[in-house]
């Protein structure tokens, strides 16, 4: 009999590019090689994956790495970019609109990498508006579910735009956390604000940037306390949020959040989806006026929720 030969499977460079490249810059890998064999290093993994795509790992792994990698990584990167080539696809990246987060770290390599950096212009803020509605007012004071959305521009001109759109949720065990997120497709701008604000059902008011962004990264917050992961769709999102949420202006009571914050979420607490499965299958728990706890036994009803 002949033997049945295993199939191998062929897994992309790019899913495996941060396991290796977080291997590799670990404190007892990296800090014993010399400039050459993390250059080598460098190309082995840049192979079959996109330009783009490599550097905004670079970027993220460095961010993760300790400060004594970090310190040697800055020795070896600028110059291996110039002679890659790679210094192109990180110039095109910083005229984008980075989070605060990965423009300094991407400038600071590329003046180090020899590029005039006062010459690299970041597009203009494409922040378009942002909306939120609660049920507060309907339940005297006691908030059940809101929901936010930011929109913003997608091209200079200002004529197409995006939404990220937000389901914050107040009942137990949620506590006022994130529960669930949607992004459109790109539409035309006016269009796509009438989407959102047409509904009668759930009048939608403008809000400054400013408090958009101190609702969600608040949510997040409650996420974390109330040990519930980021929902699938926003760890999808990663660099949706990273662009459009973090990069907004911060006002008088924003939480500080930041990438490693999003990381940890993405891997730590109860799924969001098995929690919300139950509410609609089972049942689900309220919060009366004393701040007790009750369970509702029945699936919940599309317009229960506002």
């Amino acid at each position: 009999m002949s033997k049945k030969k295993r199939r191998r499977r062929n897994i992309p460079p790019a899913t495996m590019l941060r396991p290796r490249m977080d291997n590799l810059w670990a404190d007892e890998a990296l800090l014993h090689k010399d400039d050459a064999a993390i250059q080598g290093d460098l190309d082995v993994l840049a192979r079959d994956v996109s330009p783009e795509l490599f550097v905004k790992t670079m970027l993220r792994a460095y961010q993760s790495a300790s400060e004594a990698v970090q310190s040697r990584l800055d020795e070896v990167i600028p110059g291996w970019l110039a002679e890659s080539g790679y210094d192109d696809a990180l110039r095109q990246m910083a005229k984008e609109e980075l989070g605060p987060e990965l423009r300094p770290l991407t400038l600071s390599w590329l003046k180090a990498a020899g590029v005039d950096v006062g010459k690299i212009k970041s597009r203009p803020a494409l922040f378009f508006d942002a909306l939120y509605h609660d049920d507060e007012e309907r339940l005297f004071g006691d908030k059940s579910q809101a929901f936010l959305a930011i929109l913003w521009y997608v091209d200079a001109r200002k004529r197409r735009a995006q939404a990220l759109g937000v389901l914050l949720d107040y009942n137990p065990p949620w506590d006022g956390s994130v529960k669930d997120i949607f992004v459109t497709p790109r539409r035309p701008a006016q269009q796509l604000l009438q989407y959102f604000t047409n509904s009668r059902d759930m009048p939608l008011e403008s809000i400054s940037p400013e408090r958009a962004k101190t609702l969600m990264l608040a949510s997040l917050h409650c996420n974390r306390e109330a040990e519930i992961r980021l929902p699938r769709d926003l760890i999808k999102a990663r660099d949706v949020f990273e662009r459009q949420v973090l990069s907004l202006p911060d006002g008088p009571d924003t939480p500080e959040f930041t990438m490693q914050d999003f990381e940890y979420l993405a891997h730590h607490g109860e799924s969001p989806e098995q929690i919300t499965n139950f509410e609609q299958t089972v049942g689900r728990r309220i919060r009366t006026e004393d701040g007790k706890q009750i369970f509702v036994m029945g699936s919940i009803d599309d317009d229960e929720m506002w």
